[in-house]
């Protein structure tokens, strides 16, 4: 089994937040992350990947997810596990995300079984170890399934708890500590980085490969509006 992890592309200004088109907190890509997340789709085709791609339900996410697919005709499930974090009551209070009907008009590789409960969010402010927990919650069944293979396009809040999840799990050594985890992860976890995580039958770690950028130019490395370096990879 191969686990692919990756952020969302780079988003548009927040001057648009709030509009009829876009509400509150559900902002889409800007062209840099529109390019950002066709490179990973390339990656993807190069690598030969086969399987579904999970989404958060965010805007940002699924048209990178949907970006992505357009190069291995990939069916995509929205999972409101991988939603991006609150950091206080008024931010979930104001959040207004799309329903799957809003979502299928929208991004058409959406498998046709796929469900979204809603509402998928929230109202509350998130922790940092809550998120911990839903994201291990999120991994643990897909950890028991047979899926080959499987991509899961989240925030950067997503790729926290789920490499807290998998360190814990196969023992790659990060912080525990939340806050000491998130310094550790910031110079890394770019714009549509992809890790790669391979599992054997039997369960054990055959190989890690995290962070990687090789399949972005220079002029597309990035932290939403911040231009990063080149982080380097971490392999086991």
């Amino acid at each position: 089994m191969k686990l692919y992890v990756t952020r969302h592309g780079q988003v548009t200004p927040k001057v648009f937040e709030g509009s009829v088109d876009f509400p509150t907190g559900d902002i889409p890509l800007s062209e840099t992350g529109q390019t950002q997340a066709a490179c990973l789709g390339h990656k993807l085709r190069s690598i030969g990947f086969s399987g579904r791609i999970i989404s958060s339900p965010y805007r940002r996410t699924m048209m990178t997810a949907s970006l992505a697919a357009d190069k291995r005709d990939a069916p995509i499930f929205p999972d409101g596990a991988l939603r991006e974090m609150f950091f206080s009551d008024e931010a979930g209070e104001a959040f207004s995300g799309m329903t799957i009907e809003e979502l299928r008009r929208l991004f058409p590789h959406i498998a046709p079984d796929a469900l979204l409960p809603y509402p998928w969010w929230t109202t509350k402010k998130d922790t940092l170890p809550g998120l911990i927990q839903r994201l291990s919650s999120f991994w643990e069944p897909i950890l028991s399934s047979a899926l080959p293979e499987v991509l899961v396009v989240g925030h950067g809040a997503s790729v926290f708890g789920s490499m807290a999840f998998f360190s814990e799990r196969y023992g790659f050594g990060f912080p525990k500590e939340p806050e000491e985890l998130g310094d550790f992860l910031a110079t890394r976890n770019l714009n549509c980085n992809l890790s790669c995580i391979e599992i054997d039958a039997n369960g054990h770690l055959r190989s890690a490969r995290l962070f990687a950028t090789d399949h972005l130019p220079d002029s597309l490395l990035t932290s939403n509006s911040n231009p990063k370096p080149r982080p380097a990879e971490i392999c086991f």
